[in-house]
């Protein structure tokens, strides 16, 4: 599939960053705002990179995060205001760690503030391509000891990418309805990228669960790694039913 990606970036809460000189920023402590003779700039590239399963299920959106830049620009907390989905979140506080901001400065001096940057993930398809997305991997077992906790976040340098899809059925009655709709399916792969266990947390019609969560266990994907080693994680992988797609088979 070949799918035009763009990523845009907004400093758009930083009370006219660019533009104007006075801002309203908010204190270190976070108990209230100061007004700064010049607000932090971005001076340094920043590329966050699209989550391979984000873009196949077509999932756009704004993540807001909020970070405290230090005296010398460096971004030293960083943490997400409001999100959009967790691939999403990972991927624009990921790429904020790297970036380099000018200090706000008050009365000639630097200081540290917080800031609100949001980090916008915008997808264009092809209108000749199909809009469904089919992840999925093999039956389910136990696995070890070692099993994360679905809910606890896992560093990891490098997370899962899908090899292999299994395309999932769309239901006849959703068919024959109109329904469409999308379910995002949280799933725990090993270290071999096998699916081992999965849930839906979010689904627009229960209609098509069965059909996601069969799919998932078919698939298959490549370790996580985090220093070297392949590790166990969970993730979130997004479904997207259309009739459009269908159609299109």
């Amino acid at each position: 599939m070949k799918t035009k990606m763009i990523l845009i970036l907004l400093l758009i809460s930083f009370a006219g960053l660019y533009a104007q000189q006075k801002a309203k920023l908010q204190k270190v402590d976070e108990t209230g705002f100061i007004e700064v003779d010049k607000a932090p700039e971005l001076i340094s590239k920043m590329n966050p990179e699209y989550p391979k399963l984000a873009k196949l299920a077509g999932i756009e959106g704004t993540v807001y995060l909020k970070l405290l830049i230090d005296e010398k620009g460096n971004v030293v907390k960083a943490k997400v205001e409001k999100g959009v989905k967790d691939m999403l979140d990972e991927a624009a506080l990921k790429a904020v760690k790297k970036a380099k901001f000018s200090p706000a400065i008050l009365k000639d001096k630097p200081i540290k503030v917080w800031v609100v940057l949001p980090i916008a993930f915008k997808l264009s398809f092809n209108e000749n391509e199909p809009k469904i997305v089919s992840p999925g991997i093999q039956a389910p077992s136990n696995i070890s000891d070692e099993e994360p906790n679905p809910d606890a976040k896992v560093e990891y340098e490098k997370g899962p990418e899908p090899i292999e899809f299994a395309k999932p059925a769309y239901p006849e009655e959703a068919k024959k309805n109109n329904i469409t709709g999308k379910v995002f399916v949280k799933v725990l792969i090993d270290k071999e990228g096998t699916p081992k266990k999965a849930m839906v947390i979010e689904s627009d019609n229960d209609i098509f669960n069965q059909s996601a969560m069969d799919a998932i266990m078919k698939s298959k994907f490549t370790a996580a790694v985090n220093k070297g080693e392949k590790i166990p994680v969970w993730v979130v992988v997004p479904y997207k039913f259309t009739l459009e797609g269908e159609k299109k088979k």
